[in-house]
């Protein structure tokens, strides 16, 4: 991603990005070719290697995708555990060069965004844990979007046990990130002003990234 050290963000910035947009992109190179899976991820800030400088998140896949993944064949000790990219796609969004002002005229069209790029050790969790797992996504999701708190997963039924059978879940701890949020911090404070004003007629969830990005 763009090299300016200006747009670079630490590992605070980065837990508040996941936290932001939890709907992420698993990346794997197993022996049969690249992979690529969306789904739901959340900060596991209860497990005890969830530490100020360390990261660690849980999520699941359906069966056929974890296998497809390569996380469902045995792996001998030296080989250690699988590894994903998890991309993080925060808010986004092209910038127009007939924004700027003053000495920023006449410079090419680009895109604002915020995203970080994870490689993650990924630890398959057995049935009890991924069904918690499941549980804790069910009731956040649920919590933030559904009315009156929605539903909830009874983790003792065994309809709902049986259908967590068909996924597998994941512990994906954070080794190593490369993450921007690239948000005009190249520009005078004129043409970012300018920017913003644009963006909050067209796109005002991107003009408040760049409002809190200072």
């Amino acid at each position: 991603m763009q090299p300016n050290p200006q747009y670079r963000i630490g590992i605070d910035e980065v837990r508040t990005l996941a936290r932001r947009a939890p709907w992420m992109l698993l990346v794997s190179h197993p022996a049969a070719g690249m992979v690529a899976s969306p789904s739901p991820v959340l900060v596991d800030d209860e497990h005890p290697d969830a530490q100020d400088d360390r990261l660690v998140l849980v999520t699941h896949l359906g069966r056929a995708d974890a296998r497809g993944h390569g996380l469902l064949a045995e792996r001998s000790q030296e080989q250690g555990p699988p590894q994903m990219l998890v991309v993080v796609q925060g808010e986004h969004g092209y910038i127009s060069p007939s924004w700027y002002v003053g000495d920023d005229r006449g410079q090419v069209p680009t895109w604002n965004f915020e995203m970080a790029t994870l490689t993650c050790d990924v630890e398959v969790l057995d049935p009890d844990e991924n069904l918690r797992v499941l549980h804790r996504l069910v009731e956040h999701f649920e919590g933030q979007y559904a009315s009156d708190g929605g539903v909830r997963l009874d983790i003792d039924d065994e309809g709902n046990r049986g259908m967590a059978m068909g996924t597998v879940g994941l512990r994906l701890r954070v080794r190593a990130f490369d993450a921007k949020a690239k948000m005009s911090q190249n520009k005078s404070p004129e043409t970012r002003a300018s920017v913003v004003a644009q963006l909050d007629a067209s796109h005002p969830r991107l003009a408040a990234r760049m409002r809190a990005a200072g």
